[in-house]
C-alpha cells in the first residue's frame, strides 16, 4: 500500500488519481509503468504557494481538460471565476475537487483503460509527441497538452465534430490561463 501526495496542480488533479504509473523512455511519454492505485491521496493547497506560477499554469491545462471531456458547467466556472483560482481562493479548492471527481469517475468506470478512460488523453497524444520531440525540455506537461488540445480541437472541426466557436472557446480559455495553444 502507498499514499499519494501530490506537490503539484498537476500531479493533484491528474495523476495522483487513477492508479496508473509510468516513466518516460527515450522513445515517448510513460512508455513503460503498471495500475496500481493508492490507498488515499493526501492533497495540501498550500504547496501550491511554493510553486512557480509556470507550474501553477501548466496543472491548469488538465484541469481545462475536464471542463472540455465532461463538465460544460465546470468550463463554465474557469472562465468566470479566474481571479479566484489564480489568487488560491475556494475557488481553487472547488476546482480541484471537481477534477478528481470527474477523473475518478472515469476511472472507476474504466480502470486499466479498455475504452472510456481513452477520453482522459483528450490532448495527449498531440501533446505527448511535442514533448518527446523537444526531448521534454521546452515544455512542461501541461503546456504541451494545452497545445495538444487546440490542435484536436482543431482537427475535431475539420472532421466537422466540433464546432468552430467552441474550439475557439477552448483556446481563448487556454491563453486565459498563460497557456501556450
Amino acid at each position: 500500500r502507498y499514499i499519494q501526495v501530490p506537490t503539484t496542480l498537476l500531479a493533484q488533479v491528474d495523476s495522483s488519481v487513477g492508479g496508473k504509473t509510468g516513466v518516460n523512455h527515450p522513445l515517448g511519454k510513460n512508455m513503460i509503468g503498471s495500475f496500481y492505485q493508492p490507498s488515499l491521496v493526501l492533497i495540501d493547497v498550500e504547496i501550491l504557494r511554493t510553486l512557480p506560477k509556470r507550474e501553477f499554469y501548466a496543472g491548469m491545462a488538465e484541469i481545462i481538460k475536464y471542463g472540455v471531456i465532461a463538465d460544460r458547467k465546470f468550463f463554465d466556472y474557469l472562465e468566470t471565476n479566474m481571479e479566484d483560482i489564480l489568487f488560491l481562493g475556494d475557488g481553487l479548492i472547488n476546482i480541484i475537487r471537481r477534477s478528481c471527481e470527474i477523473k475518478a469517475e472515469v476511472v472507476s468506470r474504466d480502470e486499466k483503460e479498455g475504452g472510456l478512460r481513452a477520453i482522459l488523453n483528450f490532448g495527449h497524444t498531440i501533446g505527448h509527441a511535442i514533448e518527446t520531440v523537444t526531448g521534454y525540455k521546452r515544455f512542461l506537461h501541461g503546456e504541451a497538452v494545452a497545445i495538444g488540445m487546440c490542435a484536436a480541437a482543431d482537427l475535431a472541426v475539420r472532421m466537422k465534430i466540433f464546432r468552430k466557436d467552441e474550439a475557439n472557446r477552448l483556446r481563448e480559455l487556454v491563453e486565459m490561463y498563460n497557456l501556450p495553444s
